[in-house]
């Protein structure tokens, strides 16, 4: 089951800014094909490591945060620890590929 959880443009700053610690947000659309796939990636890891708090954002629905971020083109991912941006990703990555963003 996916711990994933959905931001609107007025929630995201808190969630960031609220949260220590390692955090995934996920730039994605109901009708992108990869972006499903990486969904599925993104439910298994949050299963699997309870330290890493995922939060899902729509394009369609959020084109602030898409312009803010520079966010061209999806599966998007921003990685956060304790509050600052890591690193970002673009396209498939793998769960492995994820996982060493933070250890």
């Amino acid at each position: 089951m996916s711990k994933a959880i959905h931001l609107s443009e007025d929630s995201f700053k808190s969630a960031i800014h609220e949260n220590t610690g390692k955090i995934i947000i996920d730039f994605w659309a109901p009708w992108c094909g990869p972006c499903r796939s990486l969904g599925k990636t993104l439910d298994t890891l949050s299963c699997e490591h309870e330290d890493i708090k995922i939060y899902k954002i729509n394009v369609d629905e959020c084109p602030f945060l898409v312009e803010e971020y520079d966010i061209s083109s999806i599966p998007a991912m921003l990685f956060f620890n304790n509050g600052k941006l890591i690193d970002q990703t673009v396209g498939l990555i793998t769960k492995m590929d994820i996982l060493r963003k933070f250890y």
